[in-house]
């Protein structure tokens, strides 16, 4: 279960919302007005303690809490009714308590998957910049300034698995590069935050130049794929962004996943954002995941031939220098 999961199940209730922040989205009040609610992702239903001191720590900009839960307990519930600075989305129930009011989704949505302890960015990242370094020795210095984290967090994720790196007199040198990148396709969560989902009419390179026009996005998916190994046809704009852009004036309107032809996430893993690069095009740089983020993404995508695709995109770049 994701935060993502709780924001679009206020679509299939019938709320309108906006996302405003990797934890903060506005829901429609029915009137034109807009709450800014601050996202709180839980693996269980909070104590009546919990949330108290979770309202108690609201953000001076917001109007209140949205707890994204499994199932609500007892004690939600009756918070959400007495206090309308509290809402949830329960994912499991298809259920929303927005604003005293209880709204359910047309159809039971499927359980999802427990959402998963904490993860270590630093140590999903170094993995990825191991599968794509060059042949010498990396400094825990250097690993920091390329990740974009502390030399604090790099040390405390350090020794990586001695069959993946080794540690030499001169830094950490990649053992087995193919090692390092299936570690991380096995093991990488996703990249957590929120996402919302957009449709619009014309061809995914017009819809991207649309959006670079109000964001700085860092492309994925699909079409970083066709830039660093082309193999099938792009069929969805997957990209990364600091904060969600109004898209509605650009001509696109929100929808559920299975119907975008863009997604934007604005991610909890910080690392995304900062491994990106810049690549030219047409119309100037443009930034790119690096190959291993735009292969989680790729293989998220529909299509018979995803397969392929992600294995040409993996041979390619422990084949040749896609990312500096």
């Amino acid at each position: 279960m994701e935060s993502s999961d709780g924001v679009e199940l206020l679509l299939d209730v019938g709320l309108d919302r906006r996302v405003t922040g990797s934890a903060e989205v506005e829901i429609g009040t029915g009137d034109g007005a807009w709450s800014r609610r601050q996202v709180l992702l839980l693996r269980h239903s909070p104590s009546p303690q919990a949330i108290d001191r979770a309202v108690a720590a609201l953000r001076p900009h917001v109007d209140g809490l949205l707890f994204v839960v499994a199932r609500a307990g007892r004690a939600l519930h009756l918070a959400a009714e007495r206090d309308h600075r509290v809402a949830y989305a329960a994912v499991d129930d298809a259920v929303v308590h927005f604003q005293g009011e209880v709204h359910r989704a047309g159809e039971q949505r499927p359980a999802g998957p427990g959402h998963p302890g904490r993860t270590s960015w630093a140590r999903l990242a170094m993995l990825r910049l191991f599968a794509l370094s060059p042949a010498g020795p990396l400094s825990q210095s250097e690993m920091a300034r390329r990740l974009g984290v502390s030399h604090v967090a790099i040390g405390k994720q350090l020794p990586l698995p001695e069959e993946l790196v080794a540690r030499t007199p001169a830094g950490w040198q990649v053992v087995d590069r193919a090692g390092c990148w299936d570690r991380f396709m096995s093991h990488y969560p996703g990249p957590r935050g929120l996402t919302t989902y957009w449709a619009a009419t014309g061809d995914l390179a017009a819809q991207l130049e649309r959006i670079e026009q109000v964001a700085r996005p860092a492309v994925s998916g699909d079409l970083a794929a066709d830039l660093y190994a082309p193999w099938r046809r792009p069929g969805r704009v997957v990209a990364y962004v600091v904060d969600q852009p109004a898209l509605e004036e650009h001509g696109f309107a929100t929808v559920r996943s299975a119907d975008a032809t863009v997604e934007l996430c604005t991610p909890r893993d910080p690392t995304v954002l900062t491994m990106s690069r810049e690549w030219p095009s047409t119309r100037g740089p443009r930034r790119y995941a690096d190959p291993l983020i735009a292969a989680w993404d790729l293989r998220r995508s529909p299509g018979g031939d995803v397969d392929e695709a992600v294995d040409q995109l993996r041979a390619r770049a422990l084949r040749e220098s896609l990312w500096a």
